[in-house]
């Protein structure tokens, strides 16, 4: 995957314009392989932190179409620019990665085994992609169990219904708030299915 991917999908969990230091600690906390390959061959963490700022630096010059830097006290911040979807659509993510050509445009909902009730509602991430499991496994790198795939919807246009189902939610009051992102909802899958059918009539 590409620095630009990895950079993109960090900044989607995080939900939120973050300094430069913080999104290279997101990203090796994330990607350690990318941390322990530069420290080895700039021969020093200090020196790789050095090197990764002027690279995410020459990646956010070269795509201001995806990313964003605002000053704010005097710290840059660095975050995803508004496009026409607000956010890289999936259209340009397969361009840039292959394990997603194969799939089909769908919503999906996920959650882990430790979040998971047979009773009550429960944190669950909703996103879109073409091959949900390719895109799960993108975000979920550096977690300590594998995610379970409560479900997943095809469409010819996710964004618009994964748009949907987010503001519903939201209005319901059910976005957890302090999760890393903006697309964790404490709900069930039986009111996702439920959204769904009421959204597409």
């Amino acid at each position: 995957m590409s620095l630009r991917l990895k950079t993109i999908a960090a900044l989607q969990e995080c939900g939120e314009p973050i300094t430069y230091r913080d999104l290279i600690d997101l990203l090796w906390k994330i990607h350690p392989d990318l941390k322990e390959h530069l420290s080895q061959h700039y021969q020093s963490e200090q020196k790789a932190r050095r090197e990764m700022r002027i690279r995410l630096g020459t990646l956010v010059k070269d795509y201001p179409q995806t990313f964003s830097a605002t000053m704010s006290d005097g710290i840059v911040l660095v975050g995803l620019a508004a496009s026409r979807d607000e956010q890289l659509d999936d259209a340009e993510l397969e361009d840039e990665d292959s394990a997603e050509s194969e799939g089909k445009p769908s919503v999906y909902w996920y959650t882990f085994p430790a979040y998971q009730s047979d009773k009550d509602p429960f944190p669950i991430k909703i996103g879109r992609g073409t091959d949900p499991l390719a895109r799960i496994r993108m975000q979920v790198t550096a977690m300590p169990e594998q995610p379970r795939i409560l479900g997943t919807f095809e469409h010819k246009d996710p964004i618009s219904l994964e748009r949907a189902l987010h503001s519903v939610l939201i209005l319901r009051g059910k976005r957890k708030s302090d999760a890393p992102g903006t697309e964790w909802f404490i709900t069930t899958p039986e009111e996702i299915s439920e959204l769904i059918r009421l959204v597409l009539g």
